[in-house]
């Protein structure tokens, strides 16, 4: 019984015997397996779509040229921001997670499934994104009045209503 009661006031503490350090070492190896693997070109492709989207709906057709051109532009723009940013993600797990958890990931991505899954992930994006753009712009629209109430301080903003 001793030995019971002794092992559960311990346990906390092996929890605490990660460091941050030890977390943020794992995560960063994460970050380099999922750089290695993950198209971040494809990533930057999707943010440019909708605004070609648009220019083809308007009628305008473009250029080989032109797409290139745009096609640079963004990479130039966003490949060393994104890079940075998908970078600090291993000070963010290690703030968030255990380093049984990103150990976990990280083996994870280390295996063949795991590397085509990340090297999949910016299709996944990509085939998400007119929906979820599609449904942010038509739930704004419906809940802008109810917003602008609340703003306003109208005393009984109109109750938001569900769309099957």
């Amino acid at each position: 019984m001793k030995s019971l009661v002794l092992l559960a006031a311990l346990l906390p503490f092996s929890a605490l015997a990660e460091t941050r350090e030890e977390r943020v070492a794992v995560a960063a190896d994460y970050v380099d397996l999922a750089l290695a693997e993950f198209d971040l070109a494809a990533v930057i492709e999707t943010l440019y779509q909708p605004i070609l989207q648009q220019v083809a709906a308007g009628g305008q057709t473009l250029t080989e040229a032109q797409l290139a051109a745009i096609r640079t532009l963004y990479l130039d723009a966003f490949r060393q921001p994104m890079t940075d940013l998908m970078r600090e993600q291993a000070g963010l797990m290690a703030d968030m997670m255990t380093l049984a958890e990103i150990t976990a990931l990280r083996d994870f991505y280390a295996t063949p499934a795991g590397r085509s899954a990340m090297a999949k992930l910016p299709q996944l994006t990509a085939a998400q994104q007119p929906g979820l753009m599609q449904l942010v712009g038509s739930t704004s629209e419906r809940l802008m009045p109810q917003v602008l109430a609340i703003i306003n301080g109208d005393e009984s903003p109109a109750a938001p209503t569900a769309q099957p």
